[in-house]
This record gives structure tokens, sequence and C-alpha cells, in this order.
């Protein structure tokens, strides 16, 4: 299959151990407990997290990549640069991998399946799409065209036999599109087209709205769930949400930490050093003992070849 924005091919099948991860990813969300996953940035934090009792595969965050390589989110990040560390990462690891494709590096349904292919190729078995036109506007694409982004990406993993899984994204709440008192409702109607053109879960961040009683949160996530007909539900971690089994309680298939890991970390070594600057103490070094200098050498892959020294 030709691959038009990206000038490359990819083969007509995929190999065994791909298609049993991406087997495997695919059943995670109709069986069992709910999906947790760790939203990763590098091979060091894939391969880190990975390796955690329970965790049954991992997801990119584009913040984090983008923001390791001192590129903002929202694409500015070269998508060859991306690729890169996609592709290193997915061969660190042993667990599926889904890859955020934030709006697909693309316009046109054809430069999104093109992306897809192109992660394909990299080892992916799954895909995020979002339906927000950029990161400096509240715009969101018509849903009927990013329906049809859907379903190239969908079409994508049809052509070389891989059961990809796409989580297609509405940037509502993330955005608070429109007026608040529709928004519920244009959330559904945006996640029923995105199921009917193939989207295997359905992913909206920021629902519900922070500020509310947890009981009127719970009320909430049960109505979406509901009117979703059992199509996966992906909801966006953070602290005021109910807990993972109230959330699995609820219906909630899937549960990502988005980039909270990657600022997690970051602010971890800020705050780190700042304290280190201001006391002279050293104290708030310790920390790092949780994680030793051999521990993380046992964590990462081992190097292929080892380059000599002098």
């Amino acid at each position: 299959m030709d691959i038009k924005g990206f000038g490359r091919t990819t083969p007509d099948t995929t190999d065994p151990t791909q298609r049993e991860k991406a087997e495997l990813f695919r059943r995670l969300h109709a069986e069992g407990d709910m999906l947790v996953l760790p939203n990763v940035w590098d091979v060091g934090s894939a391969a880190l997290l990975a390796r955690l009792p329970g965790v049954r595969a991992v997801a990119t965050t584009s913040a984090g990549v983008a923001g390791a390589l001192g590129v903002p989110d929202g694409e500015h990040l070269d998508f060859d640069q991306m690729l890169a560390v996609v592709s290193r990462l997915i061969q660190a690891v042993s667990v599926p991998v889904s890859v955020d494709l934030e709006a697909g590096y693309g316009a046109t349904p054809q430069y999104v399946a093109d992306a897809v292919a192109a992660m394909i190729e990299a080892g992916a078995v799954g895909v995020n799409l979002e339906d927000g036109l950029s990161s400096n506007t509240d715009r969101l694409m018509e849903p009927e065209f990013h329906a049809e982004r859907v379903a190239a990406a969908c079409s994508v993993g049809a052509q070389v036999g891989l059961p990809l899984v796409v989580n297609a994204r509405t940037d509502t709440y993330w955005r608070s599109t429109g007026a608040r008192e529709s928004r519920f409702d244009e959330t559904v109607r945006r996640l029923r087209t995105y199921h009917d053109a193939g989207a295997d879960c359905l992913f909206v961040p920021a629902f519900p709205p922070s500020g509310l009683e947890p009981a009127r949160q719970r009320e909430l996530i049960g109505e979406l769930v509901a009117a979703l007909d059992g199509a996966p539900l992906n909801l966006l971690a953070r602290p005021d949400l109910p807990s993972v089994p109230e959330l699995r309680r609820l219906g909630v298939r899937r549960l990502s930490v988005g980039s909270a890991l990657y600022r997690l970390s970051m602010a971890t070594a800020r705050d780190a050093f700042a304290d280190l600057l201001n006391s002279g103490r050293q104290e708030a070094l310790r920390g790092a003992d949780d994680l030793t200098y051999q521990d993380l050498l046992d964590a990462l892959p081992e190097p292929e070849q080892r380059c000599g020294r002098g």
C-alpha cells in the first residue's frame, strides 16, 4: 500500500506477533477489568512502566513526546521525529502500544490513512484520533468529516490484516465547545457518528466537567455510557474523578492518564532541584533512591551493540 503523504510503503500483512498484540489490545476493551493505560513519552518511560505488574498495554502522550523534544503539543513536532520516538519505544516493550496521532497529521482522510499506515509499519496496534482543528482554537471539525478520517484509519488496518484499535476522541469538553447546556448532546452525537464510522473506542477528555459533586459526576458518566449503546468509553484520569473500581462499575472501559505522568516527572525534578537551590539541603534528592541507577539500567532493553571507548 502506498503511503502518499509521507512517501513510504507498508506490507500487506503484519507479523504474527503484531497481530497477536492487536487482538489482545482489542479484547482488553471488551473483556475483563477496565483497561488502565499509562501514557509514555520515550523509551525509558515505556520500558519502566511496561514492567509494572498489571500493565497490559501502553499508549503514547503527544504532549509528552513533543515536550521531551522541546516542542509544543498540537502537531508542532515533525512527523518523522514523532515516528522515530514511537518506533523505538514500541521495540522496547513486549506489550501492545497505541499511538496518540492527535488530529492525524493531515487534514484529509488520505493523509490520516498515510499516518496510520506508518504507525502500523512501526509496530503500533492502536491509534488515537481527535476532532480538534488546532491547539489554539475551540473549534472542532464537522463530525461527518472527522468520521471520514476515522473510517480511513480503520480501513488501513483492514487492508493489512491487522485488527487495529481506533480510539476516536472528541474535544467538546476539553475545549469547552459550544453552549454548556447542549454540550452533552453534541458529545453523544459526535461519538455515535465516529462509532458508526468504525471507531472501536470513544474518548472524551475533561468529562465530566470539573467542579461537580461526586454524585453528579457518577450520574453523568452513567448517562454517557448508556447513550453509547455498549461502545467502549475512554475517560482521562484526574484527581477528582471517581476511583478506578467505581468507574469500572459505571461501565467505563478505558482510562488514560494523558500527559499527567510526564508533567508529574517534570514537576518532581523542578521542585526537587528548587529545594536544593533554595535550602541548600539535599534531602529532596532522596526520592531518587526509589529508582536506583541499576534499576534504571535493568528496565531498559539491551543495546544491540555497545560502543567501545577510546
